[in-house]
């Protein structure tokens, strides 16, 4: 398995879909941190974890043209001939998924620091360095739970154009209704009316059973967790317990990082069983 580990990263590196995701991290970062003028205080950390969303498109994006084109030119078939037993080949592109997801989560967290270096950024008072390693941890969980999920779609898809579709359109989705749960959740509970400057209670803030439910999601859903990453960092405690369903007395989330782990082993258990099953010819 080690062998058949070492061919395939070494694919999944000289790959151009994987390379074209780096060349789009410096450019965002480029644009976003040294191109751009603010009119307000900026930090190297208003930008670590921002484009977590469009990470997630490009690893769905890579992960399925990367997988699929083995069926196409039914390489898959020549590694069972080769004696590679099905669970093996599972778990050797599940393993190459997440070495390559967490490779680009990686260096988009490095573009930054170098960008924030070039334009003389400094990193926020406001956050430690252990905070941030701590943090960039449990996002780092939650990307590779995200890439076991479209391993699966994908070894069971087969089809380039199909598995393409299934995991674009459950990314766009998933961000898109984890980004409105993120957005209730961080909701004040009082606003400033800007004529009368009086304070007053904020109807969009939530709580109870809709506030539950909120806090369940985000406890479940990687794609929640993504679009809720750049506001962990300055999380205050008050905010974390509000936001978490279980451990609300601990000061980060690792809760995120049980029901991630719990995840990636339901989704290689699933993908496993259903592929064991599948006619590959």
């Amino acid at each position: 398995m080690k062998k058949l580990l070492s061919m395939e990263l070494k694919r999944a590196f000289l790959s151009p879909v994987l390379w074209i995701s780096v060349i789009t991290e410096i450019c965002i970062n480029v644009y976003a941190i040294i191109s751009s003028s603010y009119g307000f205080a900026i930090y190297t950390t208003s930008f670590l974890f921002e484009h977590s969303g469009l990470l997630c498109i490009m690893i769905a994006i890579f992960i399925s043209l990367h997988i699929s084109h083995d069926f196409e030119v039914r390489t898959i078939n020549n590694k069972i001939a080769a004696g590679y037993s099905r669970k093996q080949i599972y778990l050797t592109e599940v393993v190459t998924s997440a070495i390559c997801s967490s490779f680009l989560f990686i260096a988009d967290i490095i573009i930054i620091f170098i960008c924030s270096l070039i334009k003389q950024l400094e990193f926020s008072n406001r956050v430690t360095y252990t905070a941030f390693i701590i943090n960039m941890f449990i996002n780092l969980i939650c990307i590779i739970t995200i890439s076991s999920l479209f391993t699966m779609l994908v070894m069971i898809a087969h089809k380039q154009l199909i598995s393409l579709a299934i995991v674009l359109l459950l990314t766009l989705a998933m961000l898109s209704f984890g980004g409105n749960t993120v957005s209730s959740l961080c909701q004040d509970k009082t606003w400033t009316d800007p004529v009368t400057h009086e304070t007053e209670k904020n109807p969009l803030y939530i709580h109870g059973f809709k506030r539950t439910a909120a806090n369940l999601q985000l406890l479940i859903s990687p794609f929640a967790q993504v679009k809720y990453e750049p506001f962990m960092l300055l999380e205050e405690t008050s905010e974390k317990a509000a936001n978490s369903l279980l451990l609300k007395k601990v000061p980060y989330h690792f809760e995120f990082c049980i029901f991630n782990l719990l995840e990636l082993v339901f989704f290689c258990k699933i993908g496993i069983a259903i592929f064991k099953k599948q006619d590959l010819k």
